[in-house]
C-alpha cells in the first residue's frame, strides 16, 4: 500500500468517526434542548416554555447527558481538525476535494462559538443556527465519506433521475428547516389535534412574523414563552411541508427502485425511513409530544437526510469534479 493510499484510508476512517460523533451530537443536542425548555415535564403542558432566569455560557445543562454532549463535541472538534489537516496536505482520496472538509471545519468553529456564547434560546436564529449547522455538518461528512470509498454507481440510463434527486435533497432540507423553525419558536405543542389547528393559523401575517429569525420571543412575568397564532401557523406549515415531503420522496424512492437495480437498496432505505418519520410525527402529536419520541423524530430526520444524499451520491459519477 502506497503512502497516499495509507493516508487516504486514515482520512476516510476519521471522516466516518466524525460522522458518528456528529450524529450523536445532533441527537444529544436535540434531546437536551427539548428537555431544557420543558418538553415532557411533570406538569405538562403547563411547564413548557419556561426559560431559566439566569443563564451561563451556552445552553448545555450540567447533567449526565450534558457531559456526554460536551465530551462528544470536544472529541469531534479534534477529529475535524485532523481531517482538515489531512485534506490541506493533499492526503485524501482522489474523489474528495477541499470544499467539503473546509466547510466542515468552518461549521465546527461556528457551532463552537454559537454554543459557548449563545445569548438566549428566545431568539429563533440561535436555535435555527444550532440545528441547521449540525445537520449541514452531518450531510457534508456523509458526502465526503461516500466519495472516499469505491462505490458502484448507477447506470448512465439512471442519470435522468439526477435532477429529481437533487430536488429531493432540497425538499428535505426545506422540511428540516421548517422543523427547526417550529422548534425555535416553541411551536411544538401549539397544535395537538389532527389534521388541523383551531384558531387563526392560516394568516399570512403570522407566517411573516414567524419567519423573522431575529425577533425576541415574548416572555411573560413568570419567564414563560408567550405562544399564539404565530406558533400555530408555523406548526401547520411544517405539517404541510411533511405531506409534500412524504409524497415526493415516496415517488422518488419507488422511481429509483424501478429504474436501476443498483438503486434498489437505497430506494428501500429511503422509503422505510420516510414512513418511519411520518409515523413518528403523527404519533408524537397524538401522544402529546413525549420527549424521547420527539428526539427520535429529530434523529430520523437526520438519517432521512443521509439517505437522500446517498441517492445523490450514487447518481453522481466520481469523476465529476464539481461534486467531489
Amino acid at each position: 500500500m502506497t503512502d497516499r493510499a495509507k493516508t487516504g484510508s486514515l482520512f476516510t476512517f476519521l471522516v466516518f468517526v466524525a460522522l458518528i460523533l456528529t450524529l450523536a451530537a445532533v441527537v444529544l443536542s436535540a434531546y437536551l434542548r427539548l428537555e431544557s425548555i420543558g418538553l415532557g415535564c411533570a406538569d405538562w403542558p403547563g411547564c413548557f416554555g419556561q426559560l431559566p432566569t439566569h443563564r451561563n455560557h451556552g445552553l448545555v445543562p450540567h447533567s449526565g447527558a450534558g457531559a456526554i454532549h460536551r465530551f462528544t463535541a470536544s472529541l469531534l472538534g479534534l477529529i475535524v481538525v485532523a481531517v482538515t489537516y489531512l485534506a490541506l496536505r493533499g492526503r485524501r482520496p482522489a474523489g474528495v476535494g477541499l470544499a467539503a472538509p473546509l466547510s466542515v471545519f468552518i461549521l465546527t468553529v461556528f457551532l463552537s462559538v454559537l454554543g459557548y456564547s449563545t445569548p438566549s434560546p428566545d431568539i429563533p436564529a440561535v436555535t435555527l443556527g444550532n440545528l441547521l449547522g449540525g445537520m449541514a455538518m452531518l450531510a457534508l461528512l456523509w458526502w465526503t465519506g461516500q466519495r472516499s470509498v469505491e462505490t458502484i454507481h448507477a447506470s448512465d440510463s439512471a442519470s435522468v433521475l439526477r435532477p429529481w434527486a437533487r430536488l429531493g435533497l432540497l425538499v428535505v432540507v426545506v422540511q428540516i428547516a421548517l422543523g427547526a423553525l417550529t422548534s425555535a419558536n416553541f411551536a411544538g405543542p401549539s397544535c395537538t389535534q389532527l389534521p388541523a389547528c383551531n384558531g387563526d393559523w392560516a394568516a399570512i401575517s403570522n407566517l411573516a412574523q414567524g419567519f423573522d429569525l431575529f425577533r425576541r420571543l415574548g416572555v411573560d412575568h413568570q419567564g414563560m414563552i408567550i405562544t399564539g397564532d404565530i406558533q400555530k401557523t408555523l406548526h401547520m406549515t411544517h405539517r404541510l411541508g411533511a405531506i409534500v415531503t412524504l409524497v415526493y420522496l415516496a415517488w422518488l424512492a419507488v422511481k429509483s427502485m424501478r429504474l436501476d437495480n443498483r438503486l434498489h437498496n437505497t430506494g428501500i432505505s429511503l422509503l422505510a425511513f420516510l414512513l418511519l418519520q411520518a409515523g413518528l410525527g403523527v404519533t408524537a402529536v397524538l401522544t402529546e409530544l413525549p420527549l424521547l419520541l420527539v428526539t427520535a423524530h429529530n434523529a430520523v430526520a437526520a438519517i432521512l437526510l443521509l439517505a437522500v444524499i446517498n441517492l445523490n451520491h450514487l447518481l453522481t459519477p466520481t469523476g465529476d469534479p464539481a461534486h467531489s
